[in-house]
């Protein structure tokens, strides 16, 4: 029996992926993301913690789901983008995560056994489980990336592009600056026509993904080269353990994170 979704595969095996999107603005916005599937349908399940980066996909017309970092990939193959609609449903009891999809989760992300690995855990850390899920429906066929093979200096280049999302995988050889050239690991130009765009990139400490941390440019593309208007993170960044201090704050922001947000969804805010 094959698999209905041509992107489950790959998502089922992935530990990391991305979710690339382009806001109600046309701005675009891209997630690192923990890949699961419901079924045979391939989809993310974020805490509430993240609802703030992740409202706008709640509009979006067009997702796409990538499977790039080449740790996520069998040895020497190409990673891919699968365009598709995003179906965008709030979980706040965490029923269905817990059933459906924790023990995915469980699997791929070691920080989530620390809170939800046990009946108990999962008393004590019950904001952990609602999650907000996004589903990708009506999936296209497979768009081939290069694989990212150095965290540090490969990511995506999320834009708009003859009027539609496309993403690419680029070369940042030197990120600061208010001007980035960027080599498209493809081999062929971006061209860019001065419309907005997100270089996005993201490591993780390994086996433990203590550390998983992202970094991002935004600006104008003209060319091979992003005029940068704002940058988050850091590019090759320390991905050292937490101090003991460090992970606690770091627990507490994150429950109060999702406390807030799942309190907000709850009554419609």
């Amino acid at each position: 029996m094959t698999d209905p979704d041509p992107l489950c595969p790959a998502w089922r095996r992935a530990v990391t992926g991305e979710v690339c999107w382009l806001d109600g603005t046309g701005e675009p916005r891209a997630l690192a993301v923990t890949p699961v599937v419901d079924g045979a349908v391939a989809c993310v399940a974020l805490p509430y913690a993240r609802a703030e980066e992740a409202a706008s996909l709640r509009g979006a017309r067009r997702v796409a789901f990538t499977v790039t970092d080449s740790r996520s990939l069998r040895v020497g193959a190409a990673g891919g983008a699968w365009f598709g609609t995003p179906s965008v449903t709030d979980d706040t009891s965490g029923e269905f995560f817990t059933e459906e999809l924790l023990t995915q989760e469980l699997v791929k992300y070691p920080p989530s056994r620390t809170l939800a690995d046990s009946p108990l855990l999962c008393r004590e850390n019950w904001w952990w489980l609602p999650r907000i899920i996004v589903r990708l429906r009506r999936v296209e066929p497979r768009h081939t990336l290069p694989a990212r093979t150095d965290a540090g200096r490969h990511a995506l280049v999320v834009r708009e592009r003859s009027a539609a999302l496309a993403v690419d995988v680029v070369d940042v050889a030197d990120a600061a600056g208010e001007r980035v050239v960027l080599r498209g690991l493809a081999g062929e130009p971006l061209r860019g026509d001065g419309t907005r765009a997100l270089v996005f990139g993201h490591d993780y400490s390994m086996p433990d993904l203590e550390r998983w941390e992202p970094w991002s440019l935004s600006g104008t593309l003209w060319g091979d080269e992003l005029t940068v208007t704002e940058r988050r993170g850091v590019p090759g960044g320390p991905l050292t353990p937490l101090r003991l201090v460090d992970r606690l704050l770091r627990q507490r922001a994150l429950a109060k994170g999702c406390r807030r947000n799942i309190l907000a969804a709850e009554q419609g805010i």
